[in-house]
């Protein structure tokens, strides 16, 4: 099984920024990018419960997103999306697709190798590996 790197999977971007943004580093609201992510998570969910996921990819998918997507989204609820956060989120995702391109991926090639790993329960994302080795030391307590 071949690991997925961190650096280029799109909602880790997205979380960094979060936490950015959360310590004041920066004051562009990843609010608008989120709810994208969100929007396509759900999609991917659907496509996952159609083509046979197993149950237990499927709620270690949904954990990791209430973590990386649901709470980030929920504690900025609030804040307005103004024109800047939405160009910065623009700006970002050029960025990313631009990386992919460095590191000889594209952003088609991307998602699906994130979809298949989903589909067909490789769990070799890295949400998927942390959840994994969470999962082991709790049943080895």
């Amino acid at each position: 099984m071949k690991l997925q790197r961190l650096d280029l999977i799109f909602s880790y971007w997205i979380f960094a920024w979060y936490l950015l943004y959360k310590t004041k580093i920066t004051t562009y609201s990843p609010k608008f990018i989120i709810i994208l992510g969100i929007i396509e998570n759900m999609i991917l969910l659907f496509f996952m419960i159609q083509n046979g996921s197993t149950i237990e990819t499927i709620i270690k998918f949904i954990v990791i997103n209430i973590f990386i997507k649901i709470l980030p989204y929920y504690s900025i609820r609030n804040d307005k999306i103004i024109q800047k956060d939405i160009i910065a989120s623009i700006v970002l995702f050029i960025i990313y697709i631009i990386w992919l391109y460095i590191n000889k991926e594209t952003l088609l090639q991307k998602y699906n190798k994130i979809y298949n790993s989903l589909i067909e329960n490789k769990n070799d994302t890295p949400g998927m590996i942390i959840m994994n080795f969470i999962l082991k030391q709790i049943k080895q307590s």
